[in-house]
């Protein structure tokens, strides 16, 4: 019998993009932003420009600027992430699907690499911007044979779930903490809470 393949999201689900994000625009732009201030209850789209209140150029900018910083190249694991993760491959097949763009595949595999070493099969990246044909995390489920997501962004998870793919809406952030979970989905606000999923 085939083993089944738990798809998961890198940024606020391996990683810990959240606070690197913070520590950065503290960093380069003289902010003083706290934790609390980057767990206010808003939308996704648009979620860092709540806590930022720039205009949509300048946000651009600055996560463009992130993008290319030490502080996405080096990025945080979450507490009891590789332990759970070594527990589950014992069952499953892991692969990361994640919305990371083409600058960031060099570093997305030597991040994996260095803090998950072994664990996963596989990297899709699945192109959400650009001009190029729009694909989603569902579809890219779907494709893979995936029967679980585990992802921070309640729109991957709620169209996993549309598609069949059971998906765990990973984390307790600002800006997924109150979303309707519907038929599919599950919350997972840690690690420890993926593993007793599981």
């Amino acid at each position: 019998m085939p083993r089944k393949i738990i798809a998961i999201d890198a940024d606020d689900t391996l990683f810990d993009e959240n606070t690197a994000v913070r520590l950065f625009m503290n960093e380069k732009y003289g902010l003083d932003h706290t934790p609390d201030d980057y767990d206010i209850v808003a939308p996704y789209e648009g979620y860092w420009e709540n806590i930022w209140q720039l205009d949509p150029d300048e946000m651009d900018a600055r996560y463009e600027a992130f993008i290319v910083s030490s502080h996405k190249a080096n990025l945080q694991p979450f507490p009891h992430a590789i332990k759970v993760l070594r527990y589950l491959r014992k069952d499953y097949d892991l692969v990361v699907v994640t919305s990371r763009d083409q600058r960031t595949v060099e570093v997305t595999h030597r991040s994996l690499a260095q803090h998950y070493p072994d664990i996963f099969q596989d990297v899709h990246f699945v192109p959400l911007w650009g001009n190029g044909e729009k694909v989603t995390k569902a579809m890219i489920c779907n494709e893979i044979g995936a029967s679980y997501l585990i992802d921070d962004g309640y729109d991957h998870c709620r169209l996993a779930a549309e598609a069949g793919v059971t998906a765990l809406l990973f984390g307790d952030y600002g800006r997924n903490r109150t979303q309707k979970l519907l038929p599919g989905m599950i919350r997972a606000v840690d690690w420890t809470e993926v593993r007793e999923y599981f």
